[in-house]
């Protein structure tokens, strides 16, 4: 046996707002995004098998189906039963065939992206539009992120890096989630008994939710916001500065003013710290320019003398005489 490269190639206009789906089952999937309106996808297939002949019959077989239309690109694996491009020995009837693949996508900045995979590990760089991910035993790590966001994982741990602010929704089983952000216009995430991570400050204008079976859920603080916990069996530790309220079962921690988040749980702990790696929020109001020092001068000994008769007669306090006597201008 050896192993032969064949190479799918496929170009589209979409549009700098197109529409891209990609649905695979095994392959490593690399998106990038750019600037334009044309998606390019490439797809690098390494066939094991007897001859160069049988390598170009393999190749056919599974290349991708791909459509195109206005503003559109889709490209699925052929089904080929339940083992997707893992083997195509039901193809060529050669029982020790292989197919391994690896896709890279080059997407327009803004376009809305949708990926399903399963077994596929995926990482996305750069997008802004709208995108959906829905992977089963397959990881993701997400990078420099922006836009609405959602997330779908079953025994999957998903990486998530925005530049810009986010909207997330999140619905994982037995995988663990952790996201940093700027800013989160809304956060949704339920999860089974995967454990939580989130940094970032969060929007005041829309609800944000955290449900969990088991999960721990791990809050970076950036600013203020009010924490209420819903579960009897939930520890909470709170590493910051804050206030706290109400029943066992329901209870609210109060850091500062912000925005609200709710966190119910049968057994998950929650830890809240302060962010490491999201800076807090600009100021709106501009620095207060320093203030600049008083002029001093030497007294004299005769000053110095009236000053400390001045503190015996109560007429100043201790403070007073000792900024008298180094020379500070007291005048208003």
């Amino acid at each position: 046996m050896a192993t032969f490269v064949r190479t799918q190639e496929v170009e589209h206009a979409i549009g700098a707002d197109g529409r891209f789906v990609l649905r695979v089952t095994s392959p490593d999937v690399e998106l990038r995004s750019i600037e334009g309106d044309v998606a390019r996808v490439r797809v690098e297939f390494e066939i094991r098998v007897a001859s160069d002949a049988h390598a170009d019959e393999a190749f056919d077989a599974v290349a991708f189906n791909v459509h195109r239309g206005p503003g559109v690109l889709e490209l699925t694996e052929p089904k080929r039963g339940s083992s997707g491009l893992g083997t195509i020995a039901g193809i060529l009837g050669i029982g020790s065939s292989r197919v391994e693949a690896r896709v890279v996508a080059e997407i327009p900045r803004h376009a809305s992206v949708s990926f399903q995979g399963v077994s596929a590990d995926l990482v996305a760089i750069g997008l802004r539009g709208t995108q959906e991910y829905r992977t089963v035993s397959g990881d993701l790590v997400l990078n420099e992120l922006g836009g609405s966001i959602t997330l779908n994982g079953v025994s999957s741990d998903i990486s998530l890096r925005a530049d810009e602010p986010i909207s997330l929704r999140a619905n994982t089983v037995s995988g663990d989630l952790s996201i940093v952000a700027p800013r989160f216009e809304e956060a949704r995430v339920v999860t089974v008994s995967g454990d939580v991570e989130l940094e970032g400050d969060l929007g005041r204008d829309l609800p944000h939710r955290l449900e969990t079976v088991s999960g721990d859920l791990s809050l970076g603080v950036v600013g203020g916001l009010t924490l209420e916990v819903r579960g009897l069996s939930s520890d909470v530790h709170v590493g910051v500065a804050h206030r706290s309220e109400g029943s066992r079962d329901r209870r609210r921690y109060v850091i500062g003013d912000g925005a609200s988040i709710q966190f119910s749980s049968m057994s998950g702990d929650v830890h809240v710290r302060a962010a490491r790696r999201v800076a807090p929020p600009a100021s709106s109001t501009p620095p207060m320019p320093p203030t600049p020092p008083r002029p001093s001068r030497q007294l004299g000994d005769d000053e110095q003398l009236e000053v400390l008769r001045a503190l015996e007669r109560g007429e100043i306090n201790i403070e007073e005489a000792q900024r008298r006597l180094a020379g500070e201008n007291t005048d208003g």
